[in-house]
């Protein structure tokens, strides 16, 4: 984690070096949040559980027409 402070440190510095407001750069550092590599690497599902996905082809009238009824 030290590296990571160190690092994270010199681009504080390199971006108030090149203009950047002072409170602007701490302020946006610190939204930072750091992961462990293994749980940043994980395969997350993008569709949450017990959603359903609905798949709509083409309308057909007659067809619709004599489902809905039965």
């Amino acid at each position: 984690m030290k590296y990571i402070e160190e690092n994270t440190e010199n681009f504080n510095t390199h971006l108030i070096s090149r203009g950047y407001a002072e409170q602007m750069v701490e302020k946006t550092l610190r939204e930072v949040k750091y992961k462990d590599r293994k749980e940043a690497l994980k395969q997350k599902s993008t569709i949450a559980e017990g959603t359903t996905t609905l798949c709509v082809g083409q309308f057909h009238s007659t067809v619709n027409t004599k489902l809905w009824k039965a």
